[in-house]
């Protein structure tokens, strides 16, 4: 008698256990950005890949880099920066789910999310034009001394719906980046100075993460005040061949270009 109660007593729990297992599942949101969940293993997996590519002494990888911009009073954070002798390439690990759509001239990117008969989009600025900002960092720090390459690199290799010469899939990174550049365009010397002067312009210009927080905030601030988030200067308002738009003030030496709001 006291073994069957004692299973019934283990049963009923099991119920109750299921039914808020049950419940806090159908409370969910029916969507999920993997983007923020596994953000930083995605960098982790990328890095590791990067690092396979570095077969020399001075062949390294810098990841989770945090430069300070001098010129505009804002920093940057980069996930990777990948010092080989092809050049040097200014890796974002993008690590979103669903579907994503976008192109070079698009300044705002759409992800989808979908689960049955349920959609979501959500917009996202475009990581090209981010990943263009950082490579135009590195650019004049290094004096414009070494070839530098951008590429976005999408860890969930759902880049189908995606029109850019600078976005790979994880599983073609490698294939990526040895279609870049000349063999040996870097010295092992060269590769050391690049490595040298990232190295003292992060030692020269400390930036903590609640400072690093308040130059995105500041970003977001210049942009509406049409300020360029590259080199400080205006965004005057231009016409092209499709319409105006708001164009940096230091063209051809700065080409950031804005789209006017509707």
């Amino acid at each position: 008698m006291e073994t069957g109660l004692i299973v019934l007593c283990v049963l009923a729990v099991l119920i109750v256990l299921g039914i808020i297992a049950a419940t806090n599942l159908s409370s969910r949101p029916y969507y999920e950005d993997l983007s923020k969940k596994d953000g930083m293993a995605g960098e982790h997996y990328i890095a590791s890949i990067l690092q396979s590519c570095c077969h020399t002494q001075n062949e390294s990888v810098m990841n989770n880099v945090i430069l300070f911009d001098t010129q505009t009073g804002r920093s940057s954070q980069i996930d990777h920066i990948l010092i080989c002798n092809r050049g040097i390439f200014i890796v974002e690990t993008k690590d979103y789910s669903g579907l994503v759509f976008g192109n070079d001239q698009q300044r705002q990117w759409t992800q989808v999310l979908i689960q049955g008969r349920r959609k979501r989009k959500i917009r996202f600025h475009s990581p090209v034009k981010q990943n263009a900002t950082h490579c135009y960092l590195v650019k004049r720090i290094l004096h414009q001394r070494f070839p530098i390459y951008g590429v976005v690199v999408f860890v969930q290799n759902n880049i189908q719906r995606v029109q850019s010469s600078c976005i790979c899939s994880s599983m073609n990174l490698s294939a990526y980046i040895h279609s870049h550049g000349v063999e040996s365009a870097l010295s092992e010397a060269s590769m050391e100075e690049a490595r040298q002067l990232l190295q003292q312009h992060i030692d020269s210009y400390r930036v903590s993460a609640s400072e690093h927080m308040s130059h995105i905030a500041k970003l977001e601030n210049d942009l509406k005040n049409n300020i360029c988030p590259r080199c400080g200067g205006n965004l005057v308002l231009r016409k092209g061949s499709y319409g105006c738009f708001y164009g940096c003030s230091n063209y051809p030496k700065c080409k950031f270009t804005k789209k006017i709001d509707r």
